[in-house]
């Protein structure tokens, strides 16, 4: 029996092939003919960079939650894990830019928040009295003080007449 290239039979020397010419261009050596790659490279600071990002859009969620403390916290320490993940490189990668933009915008959203509040409070009796008068019943039993007894509090604190 023929076991060479010519053999028509295609019996034990059908895969044979003296040339070493592998039409499929796949490796022998690697598995289901998959072909080699190296690995991809990561960055120094990628890791940094994604912790940032998640710090973002956590401190976007709390904000739209209300907490106001937690976008103060998460947003701050974003904005450093964005910087720091930069390393001595000139540019910063994609992750670490929307990290930044997440915690910046929702630092901002909650200064802006706050100051809101406050202006809120301060300025109650001009806007409404009707709304006014009813925050006083619910401060009344709540913590047995009114809201203007409050007020009048905060705003001897704020006299300067007794420091001097």
């Amino acid at each position: 029996m023929d076991y060479g290239p010519d053999n028509p039979q295609g019996g034990p020397g059908g895969g044979y092939n003296p040339y070493n010419h592998n039409p499929y261009n796949n490796n022998p050596y690697t598995p289901y003919g998959a072909p080699l790659q190296p690995a991809p490279m990561k960055t120094k600071g990628d890791g940094m960079a994604a912790a940032s990002m998640i710090l973002g859009i956590i401190t976007l969620g709390s904000f739209l939650l209300l907490r106001l403390s937690l976008p103060f916290l998460l947003g701050g320490v974003g904005i450093i894990l964005a910087l720091l993940s930069r390393g001595s490189a000139k540019k910063m990668i994609g992750k670490a830019k929307a990290g930044m933009i997440c915690c910046i915008t929702g630092l901002a959203l909650d200064i802006a928040f706050c100051v809101f509040a406050v202006w809120l409070v301060f300025s109650l009796p001009k806007l409404s009295p009707e709304l006014t008068d009813e925050v006083n019943e619910i401060c009344e039993e709540k913590y047995g003080v009114s809201y203007y007894e409050m007020m009048e509090e905060i705003y001897d604190m704020w006299d300067m007449e007794g420091l001097d």
